[in-house]
């Protein structure tokens, strides 16, 4: 049997910025280093996480996946291509490692998140298929490309949203959520909000340092699994702290821009539109950060920006 397999299509937010300004070689070069070390970020991590596996003695996703990855322009596709696991004949427990899968995938896309914020200030969106894709090199072709970039162009802000074939399995989307409660308590990790069904990926990053979450509580009596759930805690609240930088800048720089292009018609509608989507990023991280007990890093109103 085969498990799901999961494809992302990413699309790099602020990249033109990044881009308009390149005139040199060797500009050229850190641009495109910065991209494929983006891509890598997709699909570097095997061995070391098989090897944790190992060392567990838990279920290694990775002997059921091929992880592959390539940037199109500005934009990332990585997809977990299932293998034929002959020996597997349990539909139900094949459902989980699907659903399992999903999870290390938006886990994979936080530390991408990550990078972003702290390197060049940048984010991005993205959407996600269940349909076939595959890559060799340079180039990925398939039906699940094709439904997961579509999908990324309806996300608008800065999330992962789910395509159709995902969110229509009720199965896999039941068993998603059951994981994710086992693992992390009852946060909500899909979010059906105005026709789009999204992933809450910065919940899940959090609820991976949170020691309300079973997982992270059962983690931290062991003395070999501790050390992860402190550097999660660091490295969560180090994205924390460049998202808040991330947008209270970003704000601030696009209000100033919207003013001071108010009477000219085209500019006030295009600043207003990127204002809305770090609006929404503000609301958004907002109302996570506080869900899981850290308003430290809460971000303040328009007025305490200007």
């Amino acid at each position: 049997m085969k498990a799901v397999q999961w494809t992302v299509f990413i699309d790099m937010l602020g990249f033109k910025k990044l881009n308009t300004v390149v005139t040199t070689d060797q500009q050229a070069q850190d641009l495109l280093e910065f991209m494929i070390s983006n891509r890598d970020v997709l699909t570097g991590h095997e061995q070391a996480l098989a090897e944790g596996y190992r060392k567990t003695g838990g279920h290694n996703p990775y002997d059921w996946y091929d992880v592959k990855s390539t940037c199109i322009s500005d934009s990332v596709v990585v997809t977990f291509k299932p293998k034929e696991m002959e020996e597997e004949t349990d539909a139900d427990q094949v459902l989980t490692h699907s659903a399992n899968a999903l999870m290390l995938l938006i886990f994979r896309l936080c530390m991408l998140m990550h990078k972003c914020l702290l390197e060049q200030k940048i984010t991005f969106r993205g959407g996600i298929s269940t349909q076939f894709c595959d890559i060799r090199d340079s180039f990925a072709v398939g039906a699940g490309l094709s439904a997961a970039s579509e999908t990324e162009g309806k996300a608008k802000f800065a999330r992962i949203a789910l395509a159709d074939d995902v969110v229509q399995n009720e199965a896999l989307m039941g068993r998603v959520r059951q994981l994710f409660s086992r693992m992390y308590g009852d946060s909500e990790f899909l979010v059906a909000e105005n026709g789009i069904t999204w992933v809450n990926s910065l919940d899940l990053m959090l609820a991976g340092q949170d020691l309300r979450s079973p997982a992270v509580s059962r983690a931290m009596f062991h003395p070999a699994t501790r050390p992860s759930v402190l550097a999660t805690r660091m490295q969560c609240a180090q994205y924390l702290k460049a998202q808040q930088i991330f947008v209270v800048e970003s704000i601030r720089e696009y209000w100033a821009a919207y003013r001071e292009h108010y009477e000219d018609n085209d500019l006030k509608r295009v600043n207003r539109g990127i204002l809305r989507k770090y609006f929404w990023l503000r609301h958004y991280h907002n109302e996570t950060v506080k869900n899981r007990r850290l308003v430290a890093f809460f971000i303040g109103s328009q007025r305490s920006l200007r």
